[in-house]
């Protein structure tokens, strides 16, 4: 078998090219559609949700009206329109965003701050935000109770939940104490 393989190489080698063009001529040519983020279209509802103000597009022109053609069928009745208008009307957010200006009623930091990046999970956009709200230190975060979990969570926004399912309290704690072994051997290099 391996001499059938060396004595033949090139014609191997060939038809692995001749393969792998006919693969990409066939990707090619199927005509991928355009993704989500090609598609962008800046009134699909996600600001509302984000909780940014979203801006109208410019007003067009009104068309000239036309004369309107007498009705071929009856109005439809008042409750029907209800229940459409009551379909199509936006729903209001289930969890309410904290006041941007608002902090949580949690514990004070004592201390210089420690650079709470070096929790798993914690980079530099919610570094700024946890600062913000006056989260600063490991030994604050490792005190944390479910009360102040809760408190912290609602101001998180768009990372809210992060606090429990990348385990911040342990991690903490390790931090806290300068167990730099100790949280490197659970949780990895820092």
């Amino acid at each position: 078998m391996i001499t059938l393989i060396t004595a033949n190489w090139l014609l191997y080698l060939i038809a692995l090219l001749i393969g792998g063009v006919t693969t990409f001529w066939i990707w090619a040519a199927t005509g991928r559609e355009a993704s989500e983020v090609d598609n962008f279209d800046g009134d699909d509802g996600l600001l509302e949700k984000a909780g940014e103000p979203v801006q109208d597009p410019a007003p067009a022109p009104a068309p000239t009206p036309a004369p309107a053609p007498a009705p071929a069928t009856p109005p439809a009745p008042k409750a029907a329109v209800a229940a459409t208008a009551a379909a199509v009307a936006p729903k209001p957010a289930a969890k309410a965003a904290a006041p941007a200006d608002a902090k949580p009623k949690i514990p004070d930091a004592v201390g210089e701050p420690d650079n709470l990046r070096l929790i798993k999970g914690v980079g530099p956009k919610l570094n700024t935000l946890l600062n913000g709200l006056g989260v600063t230190r490991f030994d604050q975060v490792a005190d944390w109770k479910e009360a102040e979990i809760a408190e912290v969570d609602q101001y998180l926004g768009t990372f809210s939940g992060r606090i429990t399912r990348d385990s911040w309290i342990d991690q903490a704690k390790f931090l806290a104490k300068d167990d730099i072994a100790g949280f490197e051997k659970k949780y990895g290099k820092l």
